[in-house]
């Protein structure tokens, strides 16, 4: 056994208990198995998750995943519902992808040779695209991941279809991707979802600042050193230079030059060009939206390290792509359950504390009183500049 990745919630079964209707009873007690194995085994392979528990037969988990006749359309749809629901201030979309590393995969379908974002080298593996949102309480918090497959949708594609399927449950005002999905299909499908859009442009990208088009690396280097303005955000002393641009496709656009001071070479780092079409926005602004890609980086790290994103060895489609649900389904759980009790707990004991106070027991009383009995009880205990006070936020007068 591993140390979890966070403590599992005491309601564990209750809150597997809600997807119970999309299965059939032999299939729910296979879905609510493996996805506690997720939660708690240090492997992810069926021969050691049909030992724990309720033992069954490897073969049994195994068809589950591959051949058992359950809607995946069904579960992710219920899932979307919960996360809508226990995060209510959701405000920026965020969409990434990451490579499962499988170097000595033979049978495994979809693989495929892509760019490692780490190790910036071509890798052998699975391309997996993460939709996720960030929230002002928990973070960024995944509401999809799907499989890359090459003889089916593109990367786009799948980029759109989530952002679609966002939209339905929540609209959100503005979405963050990188220099990949920084194109007219998906920058134009966020648009016509009515949002706005942060993203990356590549250093060979056409743009037009002053009508001259060149390169943005190559207007990078007209900028004058007075030209920067610097700031500090999250404790990283950034510089950027910001101006309206013209970029084929996409339109009048918001333009950053930006760079971070990097303290070991006791210099600045490379260009980063960010764009958006919120034009008034400012540009310290803009990099700090930008950076909120970072939580996709660390739901990434904490599914492979902890929940088996890396280490899965399904071989067909369907499987792996079954498999990722139970990931993003534990690693939801973890997060905003344990924050949903700690903030009720906290709710708890403000009361309790703000009962033993005389104001606390008065506005206690106030809430089950009657408007006279109110006065009274507040005239019995607090002075009279505290009634104008409390008075006027409750709108009557004294």
């Amino acid at each position: 056994m591993k140390e979890n990745l966070l403590p599992c919630p005491k309601d564990w079964k209750n809150l597997l208990n809600l997807f119970k209707n999309c299965f059939t009873k032999p299939q729910f007690n296979n879905f609510s198995q493996a996805t506690t194995c997720v939660a708690v085994s240090q492997y992810s392979t069926m021969t050691r998750w049909s030992k724990l528990f309720s033992k069954k037969h490897q073969s049994t988990l195994n068809d589950f995943y591959t051949t058992s006749p359950w809607l995946e359309h069904n579960v992710h749809s219920r899932l979307s519902r919960l996360i809508v629901t226990r995060v209510k201030d959701a405000y920026v979309g965020i969409i990434d992808d990451t490579l499962s590393h499988k170097p000595y995969a033979q049978k495994m379908a979809h693989l495929g040779i892509f760019r490692d974002g780490l190790t910036k080298k071509k890798q052998k593996g699975h391309s997996i695209v993460t939709h996720g949102v960030q929230s002002l309480e928990l973070g960024f918090v995944p509401f999809d991941t799907q499989l890359y497959q090459k003889n089916g949708r593109t990367k786009n594609d799948i980029a759109c279809a989530m952002i679609q399927k966002t939209q339905h449950y929540r609209k959100l005002p503005l979405y963050v991707v990188d220099s990949w999905y920084s194109n007219t299909q998906v920058l134009g499908k966020i648009t016509d979802e009515k949002s706005h859009y942060i993203s990356e442009v590549k250093s060979n990208r056409n743009v037009t600042i002053n009508y001259k088009c060149r390169y943005a690396k190559e207007h990078a280097t007209h900028i004058e050193e007075k030209g920067f303005t610097q700031v500090k955000i999250r404790n990283t002393i950034y510089r950027f230079f910001q101006t309206s641009a013209f970029i084929s496709g996409l339109g009048n656009v918001n333009l950053v030059f930006s760079q971070k001071y990097e303290e070991s070479e006791e210099d600045w780092g490379d260009f980063h060009y960010l764009i958006t079409d919120v034009l008034s926005l400012p540009g310290e602004r803009v990099i700090e939206l930008f950076l909120l890609r970072g939580g996709t980086e660390g739901f990434h790290r904490e599914a492979k390290q902890h929940l088996g994103l890396e280490t899965y060895q399904l071989r067909n489609d369907r499987g792996i792509e079954r498999y990722l649900f139970p990931v993003l389904l534990v690693y939801v759980l973890l997060l905003a359950e344990p924050a949903r009790d700690e903030k009720n707990l906290r709710k708890k004991k403000d009361h309790k504390r703000a009962l033993q106070t005389s104001e606390g027991r008065v506005l206690h009383h106030y809430a089950s009183e009657s408007k006279a009995c109110k006065k009274r009880a507040f005239r019995s205990v607090l002075s009279r500049n505290s009634i104008r006070i409390i008075a006027k936020t409750r709108n009557f007068s004294v």
